[in-house]
């Protein structure tokens, strides 16, 4: 039977924008400079970025958003009319991309001061879930019903590849420490490359339900998590993996990695788990809400700044002072 667009990643993201009231939330919005406080409560954001002080948030209706104390205060980018953003990556402090729906591909050369559309294929109603580029001219989109780009030019040109033979979702690209690219996906889909992208291949997987995303930890395992809340972790390149206990059921949509280590795991009806050894174990963090999260990045001083379907929300940590995030 065929799929529609309710399918797997795309319910996840599509539940998140029909949460936010378009035009009441549109009129709110400034085309260019700071954002009020209540409109980053309402303003839909699906994934940021971090790099020093600066956070760069992208979501629903093309709004990339951007904040230099730790998201304390926002003001909006300037950048071209685009639909749904769903992922955004920094190679550094200036070069980066921002993906979404109509197959949309953004470039910011400012450190997301600025955007400039490089790609967008509408007619292929193929969202793109993920971005991720190895230095400033290799970079990868991935998404749904098997979207796969690279870009060997910083992006200048964008050219399609399949990379399975079926029409999966491809929802999160991530890079390993040894340099190997692992792409995870519908179905318990996982992909393996260890040529910088050039060749991939399937490796087995320990879930047939869709993986949302993947997260390194400091000891260079990867830390796979999706549908209904599954955990599993791979210290080997994603040969062999174990499951993570994890008492919810509330599907994962995204994870990051702090600077002392600690990773944050991001999902429907408020979900934050934090993990301080390495993604072998989590426990859950009470947000003070049940509306889904779909990011995590450093704030202040013992903070966790939260993104997804109520805009930006700041929770205390338990421990620990971070810097940045990755």
């Amino acid at each position: 039977m065929k799929r529609t667009m309710a399918a797997g990643a795309i319910a996840v993201l599509g539940a998140l924008a029909g949460a936010a009231p378009a035009g009441a939330a549109e009129s709110l919005l400034p085309q260019s400079g700071p954002m009020p406080a209540v409109t980053m409560q309402r303003l839909l954001l699906i994934d940021a970025a971090h790099r020093g002080s600066r956070v760069v948030a992208v979501g629903d209706r093309g709004y990339v958003v951007v904040s230099d104390d730790n998201g304390r205060s926002w003001r909006r980018a300037r950048s071209p009319a685009a639909p749904l953003l769903t992922a955004v990556d920094f190679l550094d402090a200036r070069l980066g991309w921002a993906v979404g729906h109509d197959s949309v591909i953004l470039a910011s050369a400012d450190g997301g001061e600025t955007w400039t559309q490089q790609f967008s294929a509408p007619a292929e109603q193929r969202p793109l879930l993920d971005v991720l580029f190895l230095d400033k001219d290799t970079g990868f989109a991935v998404g749904a019903y098997g979207a796969f780009y690279e870009t060997a030019d910083g992006g200048r040109s964008w050219n399609p590849r399949k990379v399975i033979e079926d029409d999966k979702h491809l929802n999160a690209i991530v890079r390993l420490p040894k340099g190997h690219l692992v792409v995870l996906g519908e179905a318990g889909l996982i992909l393996l490359s260890t040529d910088s992208g050039r060749t991939w291949k399937p490796v087995p997987s320990p879930y047939k339900g869709s993986l949302f995303g993947g997260v390194v930890t400091d000891d260079g395992a990867l830390v796979a998590f999706g549908l209904r809340g599954r955990i599993f972790r791979s210290a080997d390149d994603g040969a062999t993996w174990q499951p993570v206990d994890n008492a919810s059921t509330a599907t994962l949509m995204g994870g990051s990695r702090l600077p002392d280590g600690t990773l944050v795991l991001a999902g429907a009806g408020g979900t934050i788990l934090v993990s301080r050894d390495d993604g072998r174990s989590f426990v859950p963090l009470d947000a003070g809400s049940t509306k889904a999260f779909s990011k995590a990045v450093v704030g202040g001083p013992n903070e966790v700044v939260m993104f997804g379907e109520t805009g930006v929300r700041a929770v205390p940590l338990p421990t620990g002072r971070h810097k940045e995030s990755r």
